[in-house]
Protein backbone atom coordinates (compact mmCIF):
# COMPACT_ATOMS: atom_id res chain seq x y z
CA UNK A 1 0.00 0.00 0.00
CA UNK A 2 3.28 2.16 0.23
CA UNK A 3 3.43 4.91 -2.69
CA UNK A 4 5.08 4.34 -5.95
CA UNK A 5 8.66 6.30 -4.80
CA UNK A 6 8.97 3.62 -2.08
CA UNK A 7 11.19 0.53 -3.27
CA UNK A 8 10.68 -2.40 -0.77
CA UNK A 9 13.70 -5.16 -0.20
CA UNK A 10 12.05 -7.72 1.82
CA UNK A 11 13.81 -10.76 3.45
CA UNK A 12 12.68 -13.42 5.02
CA UNK A 13 14.40 -15.72 7.58
CA UNK A 14 11.27 -18.08 8.00
CA UNK A 15 11.83 -21.50 8.05
CA UNK A 16 16.05 -21.01 6.78
CA UNK A 17 18.88 -22.64 8.63
CA UNK A 18 21.35 -20.42 8.68
CA UNK A 19 24.57 -20.85 10.16
CA UNK A 20 27.34 -18.83 8.73
CA UNK A 21 27.71 -16.08 6.72
CA UNK A 22 27.72 -18.32 3.33
CA UNK A 23 23.98 -18.97 4.53
CA UNK A 24 23.25 -15.14 5.23
CA UNK A 25 24.68 -13.75 1.67
CA UNK A 26 22.71 -16.68 0.12
CA UNK A 27 19.20 -15.36 1.67
CA UNK A 28 20.19 -11.47 1.17
CA UNK A 29 21.13 -11.49 -2.45
CA UNK A 30 19.87 -11.99 -5.42
CA UNK A 31 22.71 -13.05 -8.00
CA UNK A 32 22.58 -12.03 -11.23
CA UNK A 33 24.39 -14.45 -13.34
CA UNK A 34 26.74 -13.45 -16.17
CA UNK A 35 26.56 -9.59 -15.82
CA UNK A 36 30.17 -8.01 -15.02
CA UNK A 37 30.59 -4.49 -15.40
CA UNK A 38 27.57 -2.87 -14.19
CA UNK A 39 27.63 0.33 -12.23
CA UNK A 40 25.26 0.97 -9.17
CA UNK A 41 23.52 3.61 -11.67
CA UNK A 42 22.81 0.96 -14.09
CA UNK A 43 21.57 -1.63 -11.42
CA UNK A 44 19.76 0.75 -9.97
CA UNK A 45 17.48 1.76 -13.02
CA UNK A 46 17.15 -1.78 -13.82
CA UNK A 47 15.82 -3.07 -10.45
CA UNK A 48 13.44 0.10 -10.53
CA UNK A 49 11.84 -1.59 -13.61
CA UNK A 50 11.06 -4.72 -11.56
CA UNK A 51 8.49 -3.53 -9.24
CA UNK A 52 8.17 -2.00 -6.02
CA UNK A 53 9.04 -4.85 -3.82
CA UNK A 54 11.82 -7.35 -4.04
CA UNK A 55 12.91 -10.18 -2.36
CA UNK A 56 16.31 -10.20 -2.25
CA UNK A 57 18.73 -7.81 -3.25
CA UNK A 58 20.19 -7.51 -6.39
CA UNK A 59 23.86 -8.32 -7.32
CA UNK A 60 25.79 -9.45 -10.83
CA UNK A 61 27.79 -12.11 -10.27
CA UNK A 62 30.99 -10.99 -11.11
CA UNK A 63 30.45 -8.19 -8.42
CA UNK A 64 29.31 -10.29 -5.76
CA UNK A 65 32.23 -12.66 -6.38
CA UNK A 66 34.44 -9.64 -6.16
CA UNK A 67 33.66 -7.84 -3.06
CA UNK A 68 32.40 -10.81 -0.65
CA UNK A 69 35.55 -12.78 -1.48
CA UNK A 70 36.42 -12.35 2.15
CA UNK A 71 33.06 -12.70 3.80
CA UNK A 72 33.52 -9.49 5.39
CA UNK A 73 30.36 -7.94 6.98
CA UNK A 74 31.63 -5.02 6.63
CA UNK A 75 31.40 -5.33 3.04
CA UNK A 76 27.66 -6.15 2.86
CA UNK A 77 27.25 -2.74 4.42
CA UNK A 78 29.35 -0.57 2.17
CA UNK A 79 27.47 -2.31 -1.04
CA UNK A 80 24.02 -2.44 0.87
CA UNK A 81 24.88 1.64 1.16
CA UNK A 82 25.78 2.70 -2.04
CA UNK A 83 22.78 0.71 -3.45
CA UNK A 84 20.56 2.50 -1.26
CA UNK A 85 22.53 6.13 -2.07
CA UNK A 86 22.03 4.65 -5.68
CA UNK A 87 17.96 4.56 -4.91
CA UNK A 88 17.66 7.78 -3.43
CA UNK A 89 19.62 9.79 -6.65
CA UNK A 90 16.35 8.34 -8.28
CA UNK A 91 14.07 10.27 -6.29
CA UNK A 92 12.74 6.76 -4.44
CA UNK A 93 12.81 5.68 -1.36
CA UNK A 94 14.56 2.29 0.05
CA UNK A 95 12.39 0.41 2.51
CA UNK A 96 14.37 -2.56 4.13
CA UNK A 97 12.31 -5.44 5.40
CA UNK A 98 14.01 -8.53 7.60
CA UNK A 99 11.85 -10.74 8.55
CA UNK A 100 12.26 -12.95 11.63
CA UNK A 101 15.46 -11.66 12.17
CA UNK A 102 16.30 -13.61 15.25
CA UNK A 103 17.37 -16.28 13.02
CA UNK A 104 20.94 -14.76 12.59
CA UNK A 105 21.59 -13.78 16.02
CA UNK A 106 24.52 -17.06 15.92
CA UNK A 107 26.40 -15.94 13.08
CA UNK A 108 29.65 -14.47 14.01
CA UNK A 109 31.99 -11.88 11.84
CA UNK A 110 35.86 -13.13 11.10
CA UNK A 111 36.91 -11.90 14.50
CA UNK A 112 34.59 -14.54 16.34
CA UNK A 113 31.92 -11.82 17.15
CA UNK A 114 28.06 -11.63 16.36
CA UNK A 115 27.34 -9.49 13.84
CA UNK A 116 23.63 -8.71 15.14
CA UNK A 117 24.93 -5.69 16.63
CA UNK A 118 26.71 -4.60 14.34
CA UNK A 119 23.92 -4.94 11.68
CA UNK A 120 21.65 -3.16 14.03
CA UNK A 121 24.40 -0.15 14.43
CA UNK A 122 24.10 -0.52 10.26
CA UNK A 123 20.55 0.56 10.45
CA UNK A 124 20.99 3.01 13.17
CA UNK A 125 23.48 4.85 10.17
CA UNK A 126 20.76 3.95 7.49
CA UNK A 127 18.11 5.53 9.46
CA UNK A 128 19.12 8.03 11.53
CA UNK A 129 22.81 9.01 10.43
CA UNK A 130 22.54 9.38 6.29
CA UNK A 131 18.61 9.18 5.99
CA UNK A 132 18.86 6.78 3.10
CA UNK A 133 16.05 4.38 4.02
CA UNK A 134 13.88 2.82 6.53
CA UNK A 135 14.84 -0.25 7.94
CA UNK A 136 11.95 -2.40 9.47
CA UNK A 137 12.85 -5.58 11.64
CA UNK A 138 10.04 -8.14 12.84
CA UNK A 139 10.60 -11.32 15.35
CA UNK A 140 8.28 -13.45 16.81
CA UNK A 141 11.02 -14.12 19.88
CA UNK A 142 10.32 -11.14 22.19
CA UNK A 143 13.54 -12.34 24.34
CA UNK A 144 15.53 -11.59 21.09
CA UNK A 145 13.91 -8.19 21.20
CA UNK A 146 15.27 -7.55 24.71
CA UNK A 147 18.27 -8.88 23.85
CA UNK A 148 18.63 -6.48 21.31
CA UNK A 149 17.44 -3.54 22.83
CA UNK A 150 20.31 -3.99 26.35
CA UNK A 151 22.93 -5.29 23.67
CA UNK A 152 22.33 -2.73 20.71
CA UNK A 153 21.97 -0.10 22.88
CA UNK A 154 19.36 1.33 20.49
CA UNK A 155 16.94 3.21 23.11
CA UNK A 156 16.09 6.26 21.37
CA UNK A 157 17.01 5.33 18.20
CA UNK A 158 14.64 2.75 17.38
CA UNK A 159 10.97 2.08 17.65
CA UNK A 160 9.14 -1.40 19.31
CA UNK A 161 6.16 -1.73 17.49
CA UNK A 162 4.10 -4.54 19.05
CA UNK A 163 1.88 -6.75 16.65
CA UNK A 164 -0.53 -7.71 19.01
CA UNK A 165 -4.02 -9.11 19.24
CA UNK A 166 -6.86 -6.58 18.21
CA UNK A 167 -8.98 -4.94 21.45
CA UNK A 168 -12.00 -6.47 21.88
CA UNK A 169 -13.90 -3.61 19.52
CA UNK A 170 -12.03 -4.25 16.35
CA UNK A 171 -11.87 -8.09 17.16
CA UNK A 172 -15.88 -7.85 17.07
CA UNK A 173 -15.77 -5.88 13.82
CA UNK A 174 -13.75 -9.41 12.55
CA UNK A 175 -16.29 -11.58 14.24
CA UNK A 176 -18.72 -10.27 12.27
CA UNK A 177 -16.67 -10.35 9.04
CA UNK A 178 -16.50 -14.07 9.79
CA UNK A 179 -19.89 -14.16 10.64
CA UNK A 180 -19.85 -15.52 14.33
CA UNK A 181 -22.73 -15.52 16.14
CA UNK A 182 -22.08 -15.82 19.84
CA UNK A 183 -19.47 -12.80 19.54
CA UNK A 184 -19.03 -12.78 23.61
CA UNK A 185 -18.81 -16.32 23.95
CA UNK A 186 -16.00 -15.85 21.15
CA UNK A 187 -14.37 -12.95 22.82
CA UNK A 188 -14.39 -15.37 25.86
CA UNK A 189 -12.52 -18.17 24.70
CA UNK A 190 -10.30 -16.43 22.10
CA UNK A 191 -10.48 -12.96 22.43
CA UNK A 192 -8.42 -10.95 19.74
CA UNK A 193 -6.09 -13.88 18.59
CA UNK A 194 -6.72 -13.17 14.65
CA UNK A 195 -4.82 -17.07 14.09
CA UNK A 196 -7.69 -18.54 16.59
CA UNK A 197 -10.69 -16.99 14.23
CA UNK A 198 -9.12 -17.79 11.20
CA UNK A 199 -9.36 -21.67 13.03
CA UNK A 200 -12.66 -21.11 13.96
CA UNK A 201 -13.98 -19.75 11.27
CA UNK A 202 -12.47 -23.00 9.22
CA UNK A 203 -14.09 -25.53 12.06
CA UNK A 204 -17.25 -23.93 11.40
CA UNK A 205 -17.02 -24.46 7.53
CA UNK A 206 -17.31 -27.84 8.44
CA UNK A 207 -20.60 -27.25 9.34
CA UNK A 208 -19.17 -27.74 13.53
CA UNK A 209 -21.65 -25.89 15.75
CA UNK A 210 -19.75 -22.50 17.12
CA UNK A 211 -19.82 -22.99 21.11
CA UNK A 212 -18.89 -26.76 20.14
CA UNK A 213 -16.09 -25.56 18.04
CA UNK A 214 -14.84 -23.45 20.92
CA UNK A 215 -14.58 -26.28 23.51
CA UNK A 216 -12.78 -28.28 21.36
CA UNK A 217 -10.32 -25.53 20.53
CA UNK A 218 -9.77 -25.45 24.17
CA UNK A 219 -9.63 -28.80 24.81
CA UNK A 220 -6.96 -29.46 21.75
CA UNK A 221 -4.90 -26.53 23.84
CA UNK A 222 -5.94 -28.18 27.18
CA UNK A 223 -4.23 -31.21 25.58
CA UNK A 224 -1.04 -30.02 24.73
CA UNK A 225 0.04 -27.98 28.04
CA UNK A 226 -1.02 -31.20 29.83
CA UNK A 227 1.54 -32.94 27.80
CA UNK A 228 4.25 -30.41 28.06
CA UNK A 229 3.73 -31.24 32.05
CA UNK A 230 3.85 -34.82 31.78
CA UNK A 231 7.17 -34.65 29.94
CA UNK A 232 8.47 -32.32 32.98
CA UNK A 233 7.81 -34.56 35.19
CA UNK A 234 10.89 -37.17 33.54
CA UNK A 235 12.74 -34.54 31.53
CA UNK A 236 12.99 -30.91 32.69
CA UNK A 237 13.15 -27.84 30.42
CA UNK A 238 16.99 -26.76 29.65
CA UNK A 239 17.80 -23.05 29.52
CA UNK A 240 20.65 -20.68 28.94
CA UNK A 241 21.36 -17.64 30.94
CA UNK A 242 24.35 -15.75 29.80
CA UNK A 243 26.33 -19.08 29.19
CA UNK A 244 24.78 -20.96 32.09
CA UNK A 245 22.57 -23.69 31.91
CA UNK A 246 19.54 -24.06 34.11
CA UNK A 247 17.01 -26.78 34.42
CA UNK A 248 12.93 -25.85 34.84
CA UNK A 249 11.58 -28.86 36.25
CA UNK A 250 7.76 -29.29 36.83
CA UNK A 251 7.72 -27.48 40.45
CA UNK A 252 9.34 -24.88 39.15
CA UNK A 253 7.17 -24.68 35.97
CA UNK A 254 4.00 -25.04 37.67
CA UNK A 255 4.55 -22.53 39.95
CA UNK A 256 5.02 -20.03 37.38
CA UNK A 257 1.60 -20.98 36.43
CA UNK A 258 0.00 -20.70 39.36
CA UNK A 259 0.75 -16.85 38.49
CA UNK A 260 -1.82 -16.45 35.90
CA UNK A 261 -4.88 -18.03 38.68
CA UNK A 262 -6.39 -14.84 38.89
CA UNK A 263 -5.03 -12.85 36.59
CA UNK A 264 -4.23 -12.76 32.48
CA UNK A 265 -1.06 -10.71 33.04
CA UNK A 266 1.64 -10.65 35.92
CA UNK A 267 4.81 -8.44 36.02
CA UNK A 268 7.46 -10.22 35.02
CA UNK A 269 9.94 -9.67 38.46
CA UNK A 270 7.17 -12.14 39.41
CA UNK A 271 8.94 -15.19 37.54
CA UNK A 272 11.26 -17.23 38.14
CA UNK A 273 13.98 -16.58 34.63
CA UNK A 274 14.43 -20.07 33.88
CA UNK A 275 10.58 -20.45 34.07
CA UNK A 276 10.04 -17.40 32.12
CA UNK A 277 12.41 -18.34 29.59
CA UNK A 278 11.03 -22.11 29.24
CA UNK A 279 7.36 -20.75 28.89
CA UNK A 280 8.68 -18.65 26.15
CA UNK A 281 10.28 -20.97 24.29
CA UNK A 282 7.24 -23.39 24.89
CA UNK A 283 5.30 -21.32 23.26
CA UNK A 284 3.31 -20.77 26.60
CA UNK A 285 4.27 -17.36 27.53
CA UNK A 286 4.59 -14.26 26.01
CA UNK A 287 6.46 -11.47 27.27
CA UNK A 288 6.63 -7.83 26.17
CA UNK A 289 9.96 -6.13 27.31
CA UNK A 290 8.66 -2.96 27.00
CA UNK A 291 5.85 -3.25 29.25
CA UNK A 292 8.39 -5.48 31.69
CA UNK A 293 5.07 -7.80 31.83
CA UNK A 294 4.09 -11.43 30.92
CA UNK A 295 1.02 -12.99 29.96
CA UNK A 296 -0.43 -16.46 28.37
CA UNK A 297 0.41 -16.67 24.47
CA UNK A 298 -3.15 -16.82 23.83
CA UNK A 299 -6.92 -16.45 25.95
CA UNK A 300 -7.29 -20.30 25.28
CA UNK A 301 -4.24 -20.77 26.83
CA UNK A 302 -4.78 -18.85 30.09
CA UNK A 303 -8.42 -21.08 30.10
CA UNK A 304 -6.27 -24.17 29.60
CA UNK A 305 -4.28 -22.86 32.99
CA UNK A 306 -7.34 -22.14 34.69
CA UNK A 307 -8.73 -25.31 34.22
CA UNK A 308 -6.00 -26.91 35.80
CA UNK A 309 -6.71 -24.92 39.00
CA UNK A 310 -9.45 -27.66 40.82
CA UNK A 311 -6.63 -30.74 40.13
CA UNK A 312 -3.49 -31.15 42.05
CA UNK A 313 -1.27 -29.74 39.50
CA UNK A 314 -1.63 -26.39 40.37
CA UNK A 315 -2.74 -27.05 43.74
Amino acid sequence: ELPENYVVFYINFRGIYISKIDDLLQVLFEVKEGEQKVTIKELVKELLKEGAKLKGIPIPEKVFDLIFTGKRIENIFRYLERLFEGIKEQGKIPVFVLDEIQTIREIVNEAGKPIIGELFNFFVRLTKETHLCHSLCSTSDCLFIEEIYSNARLEGRAKYILVDDLEKEDAFRVYEEFGFKNKELVWDYIGGKLGDMVKLYEDLKTGAEEEKALKNMLKDETSRLNMLLRSLKYSPLRVTIREREFEVDLEGFMKALKLFKESEEVQVDSIEEPALIGGIRENILFYNPLKGTVRPQSRLIWRAIKSLEGSSKLG
